[in-house]
Formats: structure tokens, sequence, C-alpha cells
């Protein structure tokens, strides 16, 4: 069965690259209203825009108890000019120890709040919900549900600095913890802007804290406060043709020694919307 699921996932990314791009291909113009400006995204979180894409993640991790490889895929979906929703599907093989299952699936709806073509910013604002699907104690097991809040700002056509907030309230078990997530990017276009393979180099913080609960803590927490903090250099390369890829390693600089390491890989691939971003 687990052979079996590895094989599916492979021909689905396989399958996926496979498709004919050119009709995908993201307008290489300057945009005409701010709703089609473009920031590349960190791993973790998402840019303030409105994406209609599928993509695929893989994320190998090692730590003090084992490892894993965790495939998930996320589809996007733009109902609106302004309005966007977002599914994530992820799972995880564990070895060494690491358990095998589903991790908790997510939900989220994002609405574009403002921009600005001659400031080069946007900002998104709208919530998210995880649900308990997660197998073997690697989710919250409750139903998680908050507000959310994406900005970005670019300088000088090269520097992109980023910011996301989110906040999480259990909704089932009250002894489930509270969680504030914040994960900041800065981006730095390393080509020149009309060249056909724009390349960044950029640096991910990603920050959880856990408050007022005593369930679904990080590694080794016994009690809240608790917090766990990531850096990840990163490498972005895209949009080329509807394509956008993204790697990156993350190193644990507190709260979770389970994944002290995480190598982690990503493809987007733009689906076609009558908004045309």
């Amino acid at each position: 069965m687990l052979a079996a699921r590895a094989r599916l996932f492979c021909c689905v990314v396989m399958a996926a690259l496979a498709l004919p791009l050119a009709p995908w291909a993201r307008a290489d113009e300057a945009p005409t209203q701010w709703e089609q400006l473009f920031f590349p995204f960190p791993i973790v979180g998402a840019p303030p825009q409105l994406e209609q894409q599928v993509q695929l993640f893989l994320n190998v991790f090692t730590g003090a108890q084992g490892g894993g490889a965790v495939p998930s895929a996320e589809v996007a979906y733009i109902a609106t000019a302004h309005l966007g929703f977002v599914v994530t599907f992820p799972y995880q093989f564990g070895f060494g120890g690491q358990p095998f299952g589903t991790q908790d699936l997510s939900l989220l709806a994002q609405y574009l709040v403002a921009g600005s073509l001659r400031y080069d910013d946007m900002l998104s604002i709208g919530a998210e919900v995880t649900f308990p699907t997660a197998q073997s104690g690697l989710g919250s097991d409750d139903y998680l549900f908050g507000p959310f809040a994406y900005a970005a700002q670019r300088l000088w056509k090269h520097l992109i600095l980023e910011l996301n907030a989110t906040a999480l309230i259990p909704i089932v078990h009250g002894e489930t913890a509270r969680q504030l997530l914040f994960d900041g990017m800065v981006a730095t276009l390393l080509t020149s802007v009309s060249f056909f393979l724009p390349i960044y180099l950029q640096c991910e913080v990603d920050t959880t804290t856990y408050l007022d609960g005593t369930l679904a803590l990080p590694p080794g927490a016994s009690g809240t406060p608790a917090e766990t903090v990531f850096i990840a250099p990163e490498v972005f390369i895209g949009p080329i043709k509807g394509l956008r890829f993204a790697g990156g390693v993350f190193f644990n600089l507190a709260g979770d020694p389970i994944h002290a390491r995480t190598y982690s890989l990503t493809v987007a691939i733009d689906i076609p919307n009558r908004f045309g971003y």
C-alpha cells in the first residue's frame, strides 16, 4: 500500500509537469492593475496575491528521532476578482521510528484588500481552518480556525519584503493550544526585471507560538507558552510559462528537535483564470 501511494504521487508530479504549459503562461507584460502584481512565494505561508494553481511539495526531514518524507498537494481557485480558496492535502512517510499517515487537511479563504502599482505593494486577509484528518498523532486532533493577513512590499524592483500572520483557535477541545504563526521573508531578484528566467534568492523565518493549552504542543514541550523557530535559505525561480519552482533547507533554531533539518522542493503550475492574474 505504501509503495502504491508513493508511485501514485510520483505519477501525479510527472503528469503535471508533462502538461502543455504554453496556454497557462502568466503574461510577461507589466501589470495594468494592482491585482496583477506578482511576488515570489515563501515555502511556508503564501504571497498576498491570488493564485489559481496546483502546487506540489516534497519535504524531507531528519532529526533526533528518525525522519520522514512529506509530499503534499495544494489546489488554489480564484472565485471572484478579489476572492480565492486554497485547500492543502499532506501525507507523511516516516522512517527511523517516525509514523506514517495523513496530516491535517487545511482550507483557507483569501481576500484581496488593497494594493498599489505606484508603491508596488499588496495586502490580503482571510480565514483558515484545519480539519482533524491526521493519523498516528500527526495533527492537532482538533478543528483550528482563525484569521490571517499576508502583506508584501517591493523596493527598487528587486528587493521584496513579505510578512504572514495567522492566529488559530481550537474549536472542539479547550485543552488544545492556541497558535500564533508569523512568517517573514526577504527576497532579492538576481536577474534583470525583463529577463526570461527570473531567479530570486530569499531567506525565510517561521515561528509558531503555542498559548493556553496542554494538547497539540511541539515535540518536547510540557506546557505553554512554547515556541518553534525555523530559518531557511531558499531559491525561487519563475514564473516561466506558467511554472514556478522553489527549494530550500529549513533549520530548526528552537522548539522542534524532530524536524531539526528539512529539505523542501516545490513546483507550482498555473491554471488559467478569467481575471488575468
